[in-house]
């Protein structure tokens, strides 16, 4: 198996690696809001989407957008009238009857230097949604943090920075932040005690807790010391010893699923217990799906991988980078490779990819990372769910490595709701962690 040497601290790490190729992608998501966001297509050229559908029960909708600088705008009649300023900077919608779910339209800008579509205010039926104050009082580190005393930590999972929440790039390399609750997890060599091998991805669920699959923590058929156990959370580049907001932790304690299985993907979970994680705009806790869930909903749901991994030119990389794909039915897959697939889906399992010809999965060397998809919250900001934890890709026999082409499986984690949060001294209240 291919493998990259790294250095971080005094140890000496090794990584697999997880395959990503195609152009990257680049959305812009308003002060991290839920219901619109801006796809750049080619050049200067955006595509805008209002998801009206996010909003039970509209009976009318009005949109005031607002650009830092002017755009030309490309529209198409949407059940509803368009009024351009004469400065083309600002826009307003007003439906005629019932809203659609979605308003689509395009971007170019009159001033060729302009890189984003910057929002300078959003308004929805005279409700300001997004401006400058917002995003100074509501979009900061600070503010995640809704702790009523000193003595209880109160957090908001599954949120990032405004740098980090507004611009998400895809299919490339991934900044540090953007993914604040991915860990590393290395394990101590037996040879050299100062010889790390980077093993498996992880995701921070709580200050002292990190979520990940169950095989991760065995070689072979031997469970590791807990002793061996490193912890590197706020990475996005395994050589930057020096990186702003790594936090390098010691494991204290492991507890597996009591019906962890090596060979089986059902309850391919464990915990890793630390401490502690410090929350900054680089170490976050993500949300945990649950307790209620139903897997046939998440079918066709397009979330997020990440992972170390492969540049397009299909060179081993070092640096954290993250990928779309898709949830599959069951059946998908199983048509694949029927006797593969048949024996690892479940009630509590889940497959995902893009397909043979797509090339962009996760590998072995992520096992235990997550997958992940932002849900929109009360406040109408996104807050990201992790659903499932990689367990198993496929190897082609001959092959040392996991093939891309073929379709990975994920342990869902809402069933299994209950014991994590009971294991990771979690108590829910919405989507805040304590």
């Amino acid at each position: 198996m291919e493998v990259l040497y790294l250095i971080l601290s005094f140890f000496i790490l090794k990584t697999n690696a997880i395959a990503i190729k195609g152009p990257s992608m680049t959305r812009y998501d308003p002060c991290g809001l839920g219901a619109i966001y801006f796809d750049k297509l080619f050049n200067s050229l955006w595509k805008g989407v209002v998801h009206l559908s996010m909003y039970d029960n509209l009976q009318y909708a009005e949109l005031s957008l607002t650009f830092e600088k002017p755009f030309k705008i490309h529209w198409e009649a949407q059940n509803g009238t368009l009024l351009i300023k004469s400065d083309e900077r600002e826009f307003f919608y007003k439906s005629i009857g019932m809203p659609p779910d979605r308003i689509s339209f395009y971007l170019s800008p009159i001033e060729n230097v302009v890189d984003v579509p910057i929002v300078a205010q959003f308004k929805l039926n005279n409700v300001t949604l997004c401006n400058d104050a917002l995003k100074a009082t509501e979009q900061t580190i600070e503010s995640l943090d809704v702790s009523v005393t000193s003595a209880t930590s109160r957090q908001l999972c599954g949120r990032r920075a405004l740098a980090h929440a507004e611009i998400l790039k895809v299919n490339t390399i991934s900044k540090a932040g953007d993914w604040p609750w991915h860990v590393a997890l290395f394990l101590k060599t037996s040879q050299d005690i100062n010889l790390t091998m980077y093993n498996c991805g992880g995701s921070v669920i709580s200050r002292t807790a990190v979520l990940t699959a169950g095989h991760c923590l065995f070689i072979g058929n031997n469970q590791v010391e807990t002793s061996t156990i490193i912890i590197a959370a706020g990475v996005n580049n395994v050589k930057d010893i020096n990186q702003t907001g790594l936090q390098i932790l010691p494991a204290l304690q492991v507890i597996l699923h009591p019906s962890f299985r090596y060979e089986q993907t059902t309850a391919d979970l464990a915990i890793v217990r630390v401490n502690k994680f410090v929350y900054t705009e680089f170490v976050q806790p993500i949300c945990i799906w649950g307790p209620v869930y139903d897997k046939e909903s998440l079918f066709e749901s397009t979330a997020i991988v990440t992972g170390f991994g492969r540049t397009e030119q299909n060179q081993l990389s070092d640096m954290l980078r993250s990928a779309y794909t898709t949830v599959q039915k069951d059946s998908t897959c199983i048509s694949v490779a029927p006797e593969l697939y048949s024996s690892l889906l479940n009630e509590f399992t889940f497959c995902a990819g893009l397909g043979p010809d797509a090339g962009i999965n996760q590998l072995n060397g992520d096992s235990g990372g997550g997958l992940v998809l932002p849900i929109m919250q009360v406040d109408h900001k996104m807050s990201w769910f992790l659903r499932g934890v990689l367990s198993k890709c496929f190897v082609p026999a001959g092959a040392k490595s996991c093939d891309p082409g073929y379709y990975d499986i994920y342990v869902d984690v809402g069933p299994h709701y209950g014991w994590i949060y009971h294991n990771s001294g979690l108590y829910y209240t919405s989507n805040i962690v304590t």
